[in-house]
């Protein structure tokens, strides 16, 4: 199999599994487990500590020794992690597995890109990345019809599936996966490594306008863990006699569809050459979101409740693209990845330090009041985005050079 092909099956079966596993695992822990909702949101933080901590030492595998190796390795952690969760319905069982598929996430992200960039031939490797995230999109919603039918067999089942699923793909590379087009990084890369991280540090301190882009994801990253982990047990209620699997199979379908197109929408609003429009139309996304996840927390209503919901997570999927935008255009190409990596260390530390304060009000007050905390830490993010903005009149001169 050539290597563009299997970077092509990566993506869609990596896809399925990962979105069968995750698409009803709240309701899962939230119903079968019986997790709390400060419980819920501690397993979120387990996981995006993990990953904070666990990046340097895989990255250094990767780079290292083989982005084969880590690649196999991740997937094959990823499994584990998710057979774990499934199998054993009890909390501590859920964090230790939690702890394995995040270092199993840390080992793939990046490796996978770097493996495909390096082994798939350089007229392709456009074409492979387009292609891949079709792809992508269209195992996302296999996997979402998976977790639907499985967890009407049992609610356990779609993880246990996902995770099978996932440690197959990680034996499928160890049979299939070459690595025939790069070496190891030379001894002398660690003194490299850090004069990189430290010229990706000197970027952000001397430009305000990536700053504040790094100031604001890590209020933006404070609200994420509480909306994730509360807004699915925060809709049960509302769902009566309905299904539990289809009801949210549906949103999750209706969200993945209107995500791509709400995305096409917003790009044709922005560009690289004029960054102070794609700084505002951040900042007005962010600012719907705020107003947004604060109003599903006191939405009494189906349809109110329902239509938030999906107005969050639509928001919040075309924030992404909007931002990687931005950050290209606020870059000079040789500390681009490295500020790319400062930026979601930033949204991981925020994901920490904002996933218990909102857990710990839903556990006090309501779930409701939870996300509604989780939504005012959104506000300084969008303070943060409309100064950046305004500081971006011109396009950094390093795109021009």
């Amino acid at each position: 199999m050539s290597s563009y092909r299997l970077y092509l099956l990566v993506c869609g079966v990596g896809a399925f599994a990962s979105t069968t596993a995750f698409t009803l695992n709240l309701i899962y822990q939230a119903t079968v487990v019986g997790l709390s909702p400060l419980q819920l949101v501690l397993v979120g933080t387990v996981m995006e500590a993990v990953c904070f901590v666990a990046q340097v030492p895989t990255g250094v595998i990767a780079d290292r020794y083989s982005r084969r190796l880590s690649v196999i390795v991740g997937y094959l952690l990823m499994g584990v992690g998710l057979v774990v969760w499934g199998l054993v319905p009890a909390y501590g069982a859920i964090l230790a597995g939690t702890v394995i598929w995040s270092i199993g996430v840390v080992c793939v992200d990046g490796a996978e890109q770097a493996w495909a960039a390096d082994e798939i031939n350089q007229d392709q490797v456009t074409s492979a990345f387009v292609r891949g995230g079709q792809i992508y999109q269209g195992g996302s919603l296999l996997g979402i019809v998976a977790a639907v039918g499985l967890t009407a067999i049992t609610p356990a089942l779609p993880i246990v599936v996902g995770g099978i699923v996932t440690l197959a793909l990680g034996v499928l590379l160890m049979i299939f996966m070459t690595e025939n087009n790069w070496s190891p990084a030379p001894i002398g890369s660690w003194r490299s490594m850090h004069r990189q991280v430290a010229d990706g540090v000197r970027a952000v301190r001397h430009s305000a306008v990536l700053a504040g882009i790094v100031g604001a994801t890590l209020f933006a990253g404070m609200s994420s863990e509480g909306f994730d982990r509360l807004s699915q047990p925060f809709l049960l209620p509302h769902i009566g006699d309905h299904p539990v699997e289809l009801v949210f199979g549906g949103l999750a379908m209706i969200a993945a569809l209107g995500s791509i197109v709400v995305t096409g929408m917003a790009g044709q609003w922005i560009d690289v050459v004029r960054p102070q429009r794609v700084g505002r139309v951040l900042a007005v996304i962010q600012a719907l979101t705020a107003i947004g996840m604060i109003s599903l927390g006191w939405a009494g209503h189906w349809w109110a409740a329902v239509g938030l919901y999906l107005g969050v997570r639509l928001l919040r999927d075309t924030a992404e693209p909007v931002l990687n935008v931005w950050l290209v255009s606020a870059t000079a190409p040789q500390s681009r990845a490295t500020v790319f990596s400062i930026v979601s260390q930033a949204d991981a530390l925020g994901q920490i330090a904002g996933g218990p304060p909102a857990g710990l009000v839903a556990q006090r007050r309501a779930i409701g009041a939870g996300i509604s905390v989780a939504g005012l830490f959104v506000l300084p993010a969008v303070a943060l985005f409309a100064l950046a903005a305004k500081r971006s009149s011109q396009p950094d001169q390093a795109m021009t050079s």
